[in-house]
């Protein structure tokens, strides 16, 4: 089998026609071309998932970038690497500012960035692994912005991992495993993504989005019992509808639930805010429905996009 092409253009490294990602990077407090990230193929955090990441997005809106609820993200982003124990010396505040600095070294567009703590040194272990270094690196990707097409999704019969096994408020790199299965699970179906359930047949969120439904006037989301990822997202969705003048309900939500509903969205960092158009068997004409077509409004306002 031969290796992906792997070719630089401009300042973005493409591998074999996927994403592009930003050929420098911010490492450990320098700019650095991106090879230079690489863990060790015997890194713990390569092997067993041991770090932690965020994201944001960088809108580049002709003239500037506009960096939305950065300190926000940094700030999740020291507190769950913390939690993990990939301690480094960087605040939150430090971290926007070299995310900053990286931006200048890049084309002007927007971008979706990714800031990772791991422990890249050789060392495949449990025992011992904390004696070594947290790196931390941040990275650009570049995106085009398609949210306005409608996706497709199924109920996943992967279930929601629990945050009795591994805490959902921190974005923990080997929990998207969980992510990873019951999209590809959806994606194999022939569906854009997946609507996942906990242990009790709750609705939780989609594969790596917060899930929202629709009622009249109402806008209705599963409520945070522990599952459900405290997404920034979902919570400006909810004071955008509220200032609206929208109801909005955090609750229980089951499948059967569904059959009521006029429309459905996803949102999420990258993904924004996205219309569902059908769940399974339900079809839903999301993306005409006043109640979305307000929301999407104010956030696309919010974020000058």
């Amino acid at each position: 089998m031969s290796s992906p092409t792997i070719s630089l253009t401009g300042s973005t490294l493409k591998h074999g026609g996927m994403h592009e990602v930003s050929a420098f990077v911010w490492l450990n407090g320098e700019i650095t071309e991106r090879q230079a990230a690489s863990p060790s193929i015997s890194s713990v955090s390569l092997h067993l998932g041991i770090g932690v990441f965020d994201g944001l997005m960088a809108y580049w809106n002709g003239d500037h970038y506009y960096i939305h609820k950065g300190p926000e993200h940094f700030a999740r982003f020291c507190a769950g690497s913390a939690r993990m124990n990939l301690s480094f010396p960087w605040s939150a505040r430090a971290l926007e500012m070299s995310m900053r600095d990286l931006l200048d070294r890049l084309p002007r567009r927007t971008y979706y960035i990714r800031p990772v703590a791991y422990r890249g040194a050789p060392q495949i272990f449990l025992t011992g692994s904390e004696a070594r270094p947290a790196d931390v690196c941040i990275f650009g990707v570049p995106v085009a912005r398609d949210n306005d097409r409608p996706m497709t999704c199924q109920i996943s019969t992967v279930e929601r991992i629990s945050y009795r096994s591994v805490p959902v408020t921190w974005k923990i790199c080997g929990s998207y495993v969980n992510s990873y299965l019951a999209r590809r699970q959806a994606e194999t179906a022939g569906f854009d993504d997946a609507i996942m359930l906990d242990r009790a047949g709750n609705i939780t969120e989609a594969s790596a989005a917060n899930a929202f439904f629709i009622r009249g006037d109402t806008v209705l989301t599963p409520r945070l019992n522990g599952d459900v990822f405290p997404g920034i997202t979902r919570t400006i969705i909810l004071e955008l509808a509220a200032a609206a003048g929208l109801t909005c309900l955090e609750r229980d939500l089951v499948p059967s639930d569904l059959e009521d509903m006029e429309g459905a969205f996803l949102c999420s960092t990258l993904m924004e805010i996205r219309p569902v158009s059908s769940l399974g068997a339900l079809s839903f004409a999301t993306a005409e429905h006043p109640t979305f077509r307000t929301i999407l409004a104010r956030f696309r306002g919010l974020t000058h996009a």
